[in-house]
């Protein structure tokens, strides 16, 4: 648990992009949900949850550990140029674990990433003598740590509730620099503030049960269920510092400080960051646990937030649909592996928070996941139950910006690994 935390925390990404802001947003579900294109908000799993919309946690039936992590490999393109990218780290830590009740309930906790900043840039000028450059990098992110509380009021209506934790620190560092010569001072400006809030999320789901049949005669029963999730603003108070100096840019070109006096220092420094309000939506159809088809649309009220710049933020909307499917989850009957296994696949579509050059930033996401299970039997008073545990991977292909008006387009293959494990705990023992 403690490694997941600490690991979380470290930053997992290369894009430009993220210099803006409060970075490159996070989705909060799991490897299995991004399989599925991010469509998660309306699921309902007796051996999973979303901690995005906490009323999912009523439907949980066993204890539940899931912890992520992944992989991304990229390429950054201009009309011009291109340069490979990689970076990764843990995702996410979550715990949930049900009650036993008159009433379905279940508490869970964790923690994962809001934000990412993870930036070099560097940016030629020719026109000075000598050549000098620009350069510019960022380092962080927003993180946080959940505890929430999900119960079914009346028969499937469920709602729940998180308190949201967010911390985590942002370090901003721009330089001009000389490489070619010591008779003219390069120069840094760095800053660093350590942020921390408070926020809630607030979720409700409602499921329908329709019979059909077959042309066979076989009775069937559809679920069709429905989310929806919100989450409140909130401000994040950051403490810090700021930091210039000048150096000799000969050797920073050659890996060395080079420093030559410092030119302005900034303790017990304040600053205030707003994370926005927004909602999800979505609609699930499924099958028992054969198949399961949903929608999603979220919306995340950047408009309302002033940038302190010349920054202009947008409201970032994200479109998703997918579908999973499992051929025969006959998990209590030995053999047949990949007949068990579930097959997902999905799609997303995003209008980003942010513009550049008055230009809209845009991301497109397509997905392809397998749910590999461990099946074990537990007996729950004079009966055997398959508990199921699953192995989930994930890629993901990623397209966001273009190469058009002097931007730069992002490719990249995101690999997700998730580890989901069940048990069933605080089961009432009987002795005959």
């Amino acid at each position: 648990m403690l490694v997941s935390i600490s690991s979380v925390a470290q930053t997992g990404t290369s894009s430009p992009y993220s210099l803006t802001g409060l970075g490159e947003l996070k989705y909060r579900g799991f490897a299995q949900h991004t399989a599925m294109g991010g469509a998660a908000i309306s699921q309902q799993s007796d051996n999973s949850f979303n901690p995005a919309n906490p009323a999912s946690f009523a439907s949980l039936q066993f204890t539940v550990f899931d912890v992520g992590a992944n992989m991304n490999l990229g390429t950054l393109s201009n009309a011009s140029l291109s340069a490979e990218t990689r970076s990764g780290n843990f995702t996410h830590f979550a715990m949930a674990f049900p009650f036993e009740t008159k009433k379905k309930m279940a508490a869970s906790f964790g923690t994962g990433q809001y934000s990412d900043i993870g930036y070099e840039i560097k940016n030629t000028e020719n026109a000075d003598t000598p050549v000098n450059y620009s350069f510019y990098k960022g380092d962080g992110g927003i993180n946080r740590v959940y505890v929430g509380y999900g119960i079914e009021i009346i028969k499937n209506l469920n709602i729940g509730a998180n308190v949201n934790y967010s911390f985590g620190n942002i370090q901003n560092l721009k330089a001009k620099i000389y490489p070619l010569t010591n008779n003219v001072f390069s120069y840094s400006d760095e800053t660093y503030y350590a942020y921390r809030g408070v926020d809630l999320d607030l979720g409700v789901q409602y499921s329908v049960y329709d019979t059909i049949r077959s042309n066979k005669e076989k009775a069937g029963v559809l679920k069709h269920a429905f989310g929806g999730a919100f989450h409140t603003k909130s401000s994040l108070r950051g403490n810090g510092y700021r930091y210039s100096q000048s150096f000799f840019g000969t050797q920073f070109e050659q890996g060395n400080d080079g420093f030559i006096d410092s030119l302005m220092i900034r303790n017990n420094l304040k600053d205030t960051l707003t994370k926005p309000a927004g909602f999800t939506l979505g609609y699930t159809l499924s099958k028992g646990k054969q198949w399961s088809v949903s929608a999603e649309i979220e919306q995340n009220l950047w408009s309302s937030i002033s940038s302190g710049g010349n920054t202009k933020y947008f409201n970032n909307t994200r479109y998703s649909a997918g579908f999973a499917i499992v051929p025969k989850p006959s998990y209590d009957v030995a053999g047949g592996f990949f007949k068990k296994v579930r097959y997902s696949a999905g799609f997303r579509f995003e209008n980003l928070y942010y513009n550049f050059g008055n230009e809209p930033i845009q991301e497109l996401g397509i997905s392809f996941g397998l749910g590999l299970p461990i099946v074990k039997s537990v007996r729950l008073e004079e009966e055997k139950v398959a508990v199921v545990s699953m192995i989930n991977i994930t890629a993901e292909y990623v397209k966001r910006g273009q190469t058009t008006n002097g931007l730069i387009q992002e490719e990249y293959l995101n690999i997700r690994l998730g580890l989901n494990l069940n048990d069933k705990w605080f089961t009432k023992r009987k002795y005959r």
